[in-house]
């Protein structure tokens, strides 16, 4: 069996360890320092275990319409691959998400797992993947307007949270324009990458040789236009994945909900939207911000009216649910599909070959046997 991967270098390694100790060490010293521990433990022991189960499945439920969007589209680009196994490799991205900061890894990494099978086109993998983080950027940036507006309609607010709002839109906008320019500009697209590999070859002075990998990167654009040219001859197979889509987010966001009522409190639709936009896609970068997500989730609550103990609850809770135990999850799924089966085909669906002109078909190659040959030589025999 082929070895497993290593798709996490050394250096990105210790960087993501240091980064982690240091996160959280700042949060605990966050929560000694700057929170009234004895309301924190006094909140936290308040906790509904029920309704904190329900916060769960909305997680896990999320995650099986965000499965279902990919797998749409895989079907639409005619990549037959098994809902089971999509289901497995959604979760190994969120792993590799973990480990590896940027919010793409885990996607490549699903792109790489289905491009090594002789029968996937690599660029219509990546098509796929895109697609659905289409969907989420736009989801996200929605929310995130939504919740700018009912803060603006219902709160006295501080200029720094505007611009921290207003940053963390642009970040949400750029890959969206990013993608639309690859998807339907394809010739300024492939101008851009040969003008950022020239520049890194100047600046490297011809150390990094990276100039080998233009044609690869070229020909993965091509296949990838190629893939959402297909998604866009038909609109209307777009509109699915946008509904489930849309459930997955409604189903990230009754999760925080969820918390809150576990906590013993309801709290105003804004105050969720604009936590989860922000503090959420700093934990989205995995265990290298996962402490100082949770500093900035009790800070916005905090901002936004909400008691500092509970606050500062709901986002250790959230946590919780929405890294720690994500990450176990996902590390299951990495395990069983990656370290132990590493090397094995993944199960693609495969057609019924084809009878054409009613021959008898080769079993094990699916071909149609030459019978006049067969007969021509029983003839001479």
């Amino acid at each position: 069996m082929a070895e497993p991967p290593h798709p996490v270098p050394v250096s990105i390694r210790k960087f993501v360890l240091v980064s982690t100790i240091i996160g959280y060490a700042i949060l605990v010293m966050y929560l000694v320092f700057f929170i009234n521990l004895s309301d924190l433990f006094e909140v936290l022991g308040k906790i509904h275990l029920g309704i904190y189960a329900l916060a769960i499945g909305s997680m896990v439920l999320s995650i099986v319409f965000h499965t279902i969007v990919w797998y749409k589209l895989l079907q639409y680009l005619s990549i037959k691959l098994s809902f089971r196994k999509t289901f497995n490799l959604y979760w190994v991205g969120i792993f590799i998400d973990r480990i590896v900061p940027g919010g793409w890894s885990g996607d490549l990494f699903k792109v790489y797992l289905l491009s090594r099978e002789k029968d996937i086109e690599g660029g219509k993998a990546v098509a796929s993947v895109v697609t659905k983080n289409m969907y989420e950027a736009i989801f996200n940036l929605c929310s995130m307007v939504l919740g700018l507006v009912l803060l603006v309609l219902n709160y006295s607010y501080e200029s720094a949270i505007l611009f921290s709002i207003g940053i963390v839109m642009v970040l949400l906008a750029l890959p969206v324009v990013v993608l639309l320019i690859i998807s339907f500009r394809l010739a300024e697209a492939k101008k851009i990458v040969a003008a950022f590999i020239g520049g890194i070859t100047r600046l490297s002075r011809n150390r990094w040789n990276v100039k080998k990998f233009e044609g690869e990167i070229f020909k993965l654009l091509d296949n990838y236009n190629l893939g959402m040219k297909i998604l866009l001859k038909k609109p209307r197979m777009l509109t699915k994945p946008a509904f489930f889509s849309f459930l997955a987010w409604a189903c990230e966001i009754a999760t925080l909900f969820l918390v809150f009522a576990a906590l013993g409190s309801i709290v105003m639709p804004n105050e969720v939207l604009i936590v989860r936009s922000i503090a959420g896609n700093i934990e989205s970068q995995g265990y290298a911000f996962a402490g100082y997500a949770q500093i900035v989730a009790t800070s916005l609550y905090t901002t936004l009216g909400i008691q500092q103990a509970l606050a500062a609850s709901a986002a250790l809770l959230s946590g919780v649910i929405v890294f720690w135990l994500k990450t176990g999850l996902s590390y299951v799924a990495f395990y069983f599909v990656v370290l132990a089966n590493y090397g094995k085909p993944l199960p693609i669906k495969a057609s019924k070959p084809k009878n054409p002109a009613g021959q008898q078909l080769n079993v094990a190659t699916g071909a149609p046997n030459d019978l006049t040959h067969i007969e021509k030589t029983n003839d001479n025999g």
